[in-house]
């Protein structure tokens, strides 16, 4: 009985101490749990143990403040977790940067290897290399002679027109540290000619094209023909073999253009076989008058009624007297000289012109009229007329006699265009150009100017520095 009383009274004590102090577990109306008080009447107690700071629930609350395990509040001024946020003063994971990893203009960025700016130490400008710099020279501390630590390279001055290096074109000189004084130790420079004996520093000579006249450079621009064994020779090519609408022009000087001492022979000024030619100014005498005169002229090729092949020449001729005013020929001088042949509205046209003045034409009623294509060189300043015989299988020929300009000729061009108008024009100095066949400006050797290599051999023949005036 003792015993049952015990267990009633244990029991029923047991009963109020959790009747007191237990919560209940009620469904929200959301479908959530909330955690209610066991006192009804007493929801809204401040004291209730579930507000407490310390409350360590995981519920979801993140607005504690001393909560030390929240690792997704990036605001947090004492959390030592935060790896996303490089803008934090205490950050030391940068180089040296204490705050944004970016920021290369931070002054304690000691890793910034692209700041060319930063400050060499001084040179101490008592010392020899500090003398050195302020002098304008280089410093060579490991130069094996004292005297040539301190050096500085000097250049020569610029070279006249139409001439090249002999010697070297810069050099060195050293600064006496003592004295105070540069020097070259000896080199020879004087920015002169030195066409004999031992290169010096800064030393030039005339160019391969140029020649020295009058303490100056000047260029070779004409070739010089002797009247006795000059000349020039361009081996065949087809591309000298022209059509129907061509130029040959050129530059000319004779010698002695008077009119005593010119012979009755034309001298060619070019010509390919028996194909085409120009020749000089040359003299005739018919009575009492005496004429200079030019001629130009090809030979063409055409069938007759019976089929067979003949040829004949297509000649211009410009004929002057001596005593004719307006007489175009510089008698002393350079003269502008072209053959042209084109075709006009089915009629051929051979036209001779003198320093830009038309002098005469030939012309023709076919357009079939065209150089005879030939295998011969084209020849300048020389001619040798192989002589021919008279009747096929007979034994009466005309030997061979060779022609030669005696004179200059400043420039030479071949080219596919032509002259035709009747109007004066103003000469001027030949180049190449989109038309050009062949081009000699004759600058100190025979080759062709215009790159396709129509080169020409000489035979003594010398150039000369004596120019047309443009």
């Amino acid at each position: 009985m003792k015993v049952f009383k015990f267990f009633l009274i244990f029991a029923l004590f047991f009963f109020v101490a959790c009747d007191d102090g237990a919560t209940r577990i009620v469904p929200e109306e959301n479908g959530g749990e909330s955690v209610t008080d066991g006192d009804e009447n007493n929801d809204e107690d401040v004291p209730d143990s579930e507000a407490d700071t310390a409350d360590s629930d995981s519920d979801g609350d993140i607005t504690d403040t001393t909560d030390t395990s929240d690792s997704g509040d990036d605001s947090d001024t004492a959390d030592t977790s935060d790896s996303g946020n490089d803008s934090d003063t205490a950050d030391t994971s940068v180089d040296g940067d204490t705050s944004d990893s970016g920021n290369d203009s931070d002054t304690a960025d000691t890793s910034d290897t692209g700041d060319d700016s930063d400050t060499v130490p001084d040179v101490d400008p008592e010392s020899d290399e500090g003398k050195c710099i302020a002098a304008g020279g280089e410093w060579d501390a490991f130069a094996e002679d004292e005297t040539e630590r301190c050096y500085k390279i000097e250049d020569c001055a610029s070279k006249p027109e139409y001439t090249e290096w002999r010697g070297e074109q810069s050099w060195v000189e050293y600064y006496d540290l003592e004295d105070g004084l540069w020097t070259h130790f000896g080199q020879n420079y004087n920015t002169e000619y030195n066409d004999s004996g031992e290169p010096k520093v800064c030393d030039y000579v005339c160019a391969e094209n140029a020649v020295r006249e009058d303490d100056e450079c000047k260029p070779y621009c004409s070739a010089v023909f002797n009247g006795s064994s000059s000349k020039i020779e361009v081996a065949h090519n087809d591309l000298l073999n022209l059509e129907h609408f061509w130029t040959i022009e050129a530059w000319v000087k004779q010698d002695d253009m008077n009119i005593n001492s010119l012979s009755g022979d034309a001298k060619y000024i070019a010509r390919k076989g028996d194909s085409y030619y120009l020749t000089n100014f040359y003299k005739t005498t018919t009575g009492r008058r005496s004429y200079y005169n030019m001629k130009g002229s090809f030979e063409y090729a055409y069938k007759n009624n019976f089929g067979i092949e003949q040829t004949d020449d297509f000649s211009v001729t410009a004929q002057y007297q001596s005593n004719a005013a307006g007489l175009p020929i510089e008698t002393d001088g350079w003269n502008h000289v072209a053959l042209s042949y084109y075709i006009k509205e089915g009629t051929a046209h051979l036209r001779l012109y003198i320093n830009g003045q038309f002098a005469n034409e030939e012309t023709g009623k076919t357009n079939d009229y065209a150089p005879k294509s030939v295998s011969e060189a084209l020849t300048i300043g020389y001619y040798l007329d192989k002589g021919m015989q008279i009747m096929p299988g007979g034994d009466s020929t005309i030997g061979d006699k060779e022609y030669f300009f005696k004179g200059k000729i400043a420039q030479l061009k071949i080219k596919k265009d032509y002259y035709s108008s009747d109007d004066p024009f103003t000469p001027s100095q030949l180049s190449v150009d989109d038309n050009t066949i062949a081009f000699y400006d004759f600058s100190g050797n025979a080759d062709d100017s215009s790159g396709k290599g129509l080169n020409g051999t000489q035979t003594n023949v010398i150039y000369d520095t004596d120019c047309p005036l443009f």
